[in-house]
């Protein structure tokens, strides 16, 4: 049969918003409204960086908040970032963004910002060169502020610390040698780490640190007899030692017997804090403390550094102020002839 143009029938258009849509287009459909937005691959990154990175738990709190903001303010992949980028992103962290309370992020605030950055471009620069083969944050510079002073303890406050350790109940044996542990300048993120092997009897041996440096820490005989103490207390207790098993433990009654945690260890400090009437005690004070004391023992500044774990000698300058400035006062009185005031 032959067909022209006037015998075909009239095509008509049928309004798919009008119909029923086939079963199996149905189905595509459904499935596509339940799929979530695509992760974005920047942020995925920044938890493998933080997940590689030995970051203590208040560091890590901070670099996720500072790298999720920059990410918020830039949709830039990090192939396509420059220098001019990161200078803009200061810029804004300086001018635009403010505080709870409403006022402008201050100098240290901002620096901490930027330092996220430049540790995150610096790894990713180092495990990705594919992807990034230029560190955009190179030249970016910190502000300038002024070296925050050490927080040492007084050595009267040190004698409130001590008194507030009779005081304690079930934790006392713990919480001592946690105290004496602490007063030779370990972070509580390196306390955590320990285990009984790492105590030799006379040494502290820290292989993993916030610097990545093995790090050996001797002990005074006051604080090795304490620890020494503690660990036998708890095998007569029952508890079987080995190299392995944490050097110490909780005591809180969900993880009783477990590895004591970061915000343990900021806890019972701060319980000893209440008992010694030290408002805000916290561990890194101890830290501070034993920096300082190093100095004035007259120890070389870079043989203290390398008790503390200090990389950084401009961090550790402002244990040398201190000691610096009692320095100055004996010369004084010793060039007058007078003896120095006590």
């Amino acid at each position: 049969m032959n067909y022209n143009a006037d015998s075909l029938p009239p095509i008509k258009l049928i309004s798919l918003e009008d119909k029923v849509l086939p079963l199996a287009i149905q189905k595509s459909k459904s499935r596509s409204a339940k799929i979530a937005a695509p992760t974005d691959i920047r942020w995925i990154k920044v938890l493998e960086f933080l997940r590689s990175t030995n970051l203590a738990p208040n560091s890590r709190k901070l670099y996720e908040r500072e790298l999720k903001r920059f990410l918020g303010w830039t949709q830039l992949h990090y192939h396509e970032l420059r220098p001019r980028h990161l200078g803009l992103y200061k810029e804004y962290l300086r001018d635009e963004v403010k505080t709870d309370s409403g006022k402008p992020l201050s100098k240290a605030s901002i620096n901490a910002g930027v330092a996220a950055l430049k540790s995150f471009f610096n790894w990713m620069c180092y495990t990705y060169p594919e992807i990034i083969t230029t560190n955009p944050t190179l030249g970016i510079k910190l502000e300038k502020v002024p070296l925050p002073p050490a927080q040492s303890l007084t050595d009267e406050q040190m004698e409130r610390v001590w008194s507030a350790l009779e005081l304690l109940g079930e934790t006392k044996e713990r919480d001592t040698a946690l105290v004496h542990i602490l007063s030779h300048g370990l972070r509580a993120g390196e306390i955590v780490q320990l285990n009984v092997g790492s105590f030799d009897g006379k040494l502290l041996f820290l292989p993993d640190t916030k610097t990545n440096e093995p790090r050996l820490v001797p002990l005074r005989k006051e604080s090795r007899d304490v620890l020494e103490a503690y660990l036998r207390s708890r095998s007569v207790a029952g508890e079987e030692l080995n190299s392995l098993t944490p050097l110490m433990v909780s005591h809180h009654a969900s993880y009783k017997g477990d590895r004591l945690s970061y915000h343990g260890i900021y806890f019972a400090v701060e319980k000893i804090g209440e008992f010694a009437g030290i408002e805000d005690l916290h561990p890194h004070q101890f830290r501070h403390t034993y920096a300082t004391e190093l100095l004035l023992l007259g120890v070389d500044p870079s043989h203290a550094r390398k008790l503390t774990g200090h990389q950084s000698e401009k961090a550790f300058r402002r244990y040398t102020l201190r000691s610096e400035q009692e320095a100055a006062i004996a010369a004084y009185y010793r060039a007058i002839g007078e003896v120095e005031a006590e």
